[in-house]
This record gives C-alpha cells, sequence and structure tokens, in this order.
C-alpha cells in the first residue's frame, strides 16, 4: 500500500479528534468560568492528536517530500498548520479560562489515565528501539 494511504487515514482520524476537542470544549463552556478546569483527559486528547500528527501525518510526508522534492512545500506547509491548530487550540483552552486545576478527578479516571500514558509510551519507546536495530 502507498504511504500516502496512510496519511490520508491519519489526517481524517485528525480530523475526528479535532471534532472530539470541540465536543469537550463545548461542554465545558456550560460551566461558569470559576467551574471550568482542565481535565486529565483533555491532555490525554492532545497527546494523542500530538502523536497522530507527528507519526501519522508529519513524519510520513517527510518521507514523501524527500522522494518527491515538488512535495516539500506541501509538506512544510503541513507542519506550520499543524502547529497552528495547537496554538489554536491551546489559546482557545486559555481564552475560556479553562486552564484551571481539575475541580475533580476520579481515582479510575486517574487509573484510567496513567494506563493510558504510561501503554502509549511503552509502545512508542519499543518502536522507535525496533526501527534503530
Amino acid at each position: 500500500m502507498k504511504p500516502d494511504v496512510f496519511v490520508t487515514a491519519a489526517s481524517v482520524l485528525f480530523g475526528f479528534l479535532f471534532a472530539g476537542f470541540w465536543w469537550t470544549l463545548n461542554r465545558e463552556l456550560t460551566f461558569e468560568p470559576s467551574q471550568r478546569h482542565f481535565k486529565p483527559s483533555y491532555g490525554l486528547l492532545l497527546f494523542s492528536m500530538l502523536l497522530l500528527a507527528g507519526f501519522g501525518v508529519i513524519a510520513p510526508l517527510a518521507k514523501l517530500a524527500a522522494e518527491q522534492p515538488e512535495l516539500r512545500l506541501t509538506y512544510r506547509a503541513m507542519v506550520l498548520v499543524i502547529i497552528g491548530i495547537f496554538g489554536y487550540m491551546l489559546s482557545e483552552l486559555a481564552h475560556y479560562s479553562v486552564f484551571q486545576r481539575p475541580k475533580y478527578v476520579q481515582k479510575s479516571e486517574k487509573l484510567i489515565l496513567w494506563f493510558t500514558v504510561v501503554t502509549l509510551l511503552a509502545l512508542v519507546g519499543y518502536w522507535i528501539v525496533q526501527s534503530a536495530a
């Protein structure tokens, strides 16, 4: 299968995650500013988007751009746009006073969050080591 198929799939998934971000922000905006808070799951969503952007979009596009010089401008534009999207999301969270300490966090929420983060980091580390070997 050609790499551009994977880039397309990753880009579509990134769009769904971006929609998920807006859904969560919209939900947070139903609360008064003093009651809004940055839940750990927001961090997990942003981290997942960062992984997908880096490994699913940017890395394959970098490889394609190295093989096809006419794609260098597209690759650079994608890098800039993804940085802009993350900056936009973070500035929206700041604008609506979501960057406040969590008001409450369930024990199960913490457990699931840390299990997910450790699993993600372990897999990324494993794959990096495997690709270096």
